[in-house]
Parts: C-alpha cells; structure tokens; sequence
C-alpha cells in the first residue's frame, strides 16, 4: 500500500503533523510519479511547429506548465519553503482548466483558444461559465468555492500569511523566515501543504488522460509502478481514529 499522505484531510494533517516517515514516502512516490509523467509529454517534443496553431499543442504546453509547477512544489516543500509552494497552488488549477475548457472544443473555446495564441491572456471566469451550462450550477458553486479557497493562497491573506509565524508566550508572534536555518517552520504547515499537493497531482493524473495526451492504461501502469508495496505505519492515532477503536470495542464486548 503507498503512503497515507495521498488521501489525507488537510485539516487531519494540521491536526497530526508529525508522520515525517510517511511524507518521505509521499515524496518518493511523487518524485517517481512526475518524472514518469515528464517522461509521456517529452514524446511530444520536436512535434509541434512554433507556428502551430493547434488544440493538441496548447494542451500539451499547458500540462508542461502544470507539472513543472507540481515538481516546483515538492522541491519547495521538501527545502521547507512553504510560501513558494503554495504561490503555486491557484496555477496548477487555473493551467490545467484552461486546457480542460480548450478541450472541449466548442465555438467559444475554439474563439477563446485563437486569442490566446495571439497572446491574450483567458480568464477563469471562462471556464467556469463553461462548467457552469455543462455540469450545472450545483458544480460549478463547489468549483468557484475550491478556487476562492485556493487563491487564498495567492492573494496572501492573514490566516494563509500565519502559517509562516510561530506562536510564542503571550500571544506574541515570530516569523519563521528570520533565522537563515528552517528551524521555526512549522510542521503543521508542511503536512497540510503534502496533503493539498497529494490531491493536485491525482487531478494533474486525470486531466493529463482525460485531455488526451496520456493513455488512461499508461496512467494506470505509473501508478502501479511508483507506489510502494508497503504503507510506512502511522506513528500517531488521529481523535476519530481513537474514537472509532472506542466503539468497535464497546460494541464487540456487548
């Protein structure tokens, strides 16, 4: 089994953020995920002209972005230097929706691709007018929710902000980027970072097949090939965990 990281809460992560065996798990796993990716778009290098105007290349450019921003991330978080990681956050979703809404090939994201290769810049709002009269409205409120929390992250504001401070007697603040070492930064911020970058590259893992360029069985194979047979243990029990042994017990022993 790979590690726990993958499918962990961010909030959960916050809470217990001590699991420092399975996050070097994760990070082996995602390292070996991504460069196997780089390695499917790289069989479309020396493909496309400069002067090519297709929907094939725009996609593939797009998703070249989006993955070199996941590897920017990991590399990031593992110097511990969570406020460029998280910079990148609202660009892998707007990156990887702007190939999602090209894809859809229809008169207005035909009209919208053009523009962008004459160099204007699609904003999000496009996609989600697009998910909006495709998927309906309860979908499109849950995608526009998502991407306000995410672009917290981009617009720096002061719950995103404090996770850079430590908290120390009396209330009183210190920022974890003074000291030249990474010994202020806190791990809680670096296990929700995991978490938040481990649902990023499972959505970077569907878009890159469901646009086409990736076939769903090759997906399926990196995974295979990247997880670990064996799950590193949890070194913690999270509450729910505690309370969810608590009932088995009781109810095993009626």
């Amino acid at each position: 089994m790979p590690s726990f990281i993958w499918d962990r809460d961010p909030q959960e992560a916050m809470d217990n953020p001590y699991e420092y065996e399975a996050q070097e798990q994760f990070v082996r796993e995602a390292e070996s995920i991504l460069n196997l990716f780089s390695n499917e778009l790289g069989k479309f290098d020396m493909k496309f002209t400069v002067d090519d105007r297709s929907l094939e290349k725009a996609i593939w450019m797009l998703q070249n972005d989006a993955l070199d921003s996941l590897k920017d991330i990991l590399e990031s978080l593992a110097k511990k230097r969570h406020r460029v990681a998280g910079k990148l956050f609202r660009d892998i979703i707007e990156t990887l929706d702007l190939a999602a809404f090209f894809h859809s090939n229809t008169k207005e994201s035909n009209k919208n691709l053009t523009k962008w290769f004459d160099d204007e810049i699609i904003p999000h709002s496009v996609h989600r007018d697009y998910i909006k009269k495709e998927l309906g409205d309860e979908y499109a409120i849950a995608s526009r929710d998502y991407y306000r929390t995410i672009s917290k992250f981009t617009h720096r504001t002061f719950k995103i902000l404090l996770y850079g401070y430590v908290l120390g007697r009396n209330e009183l603040i210190a920022y974890d980027g003074y000291k030249d070492s990474d010994i202020l930064v806190l791990p809680q911020t670096i296990a929700m970072y995991y978490a938040i970058q481990a649902d990023f590259i499972k959505f970077f893992s569907y878009e890159v097949y469901k646009r086409g360029l990736v076939p769903y069985s090759r997906v399926e194979e990196i995974w295979e090939e990247c997880l670990e047979k064996d799950s590193v243990p949890r070194r913690f029990i999270t509450p729910k965990e505690i309370f969810e042994r608590y009932k088995k017990n009781k109810n095993s022993s009626q």
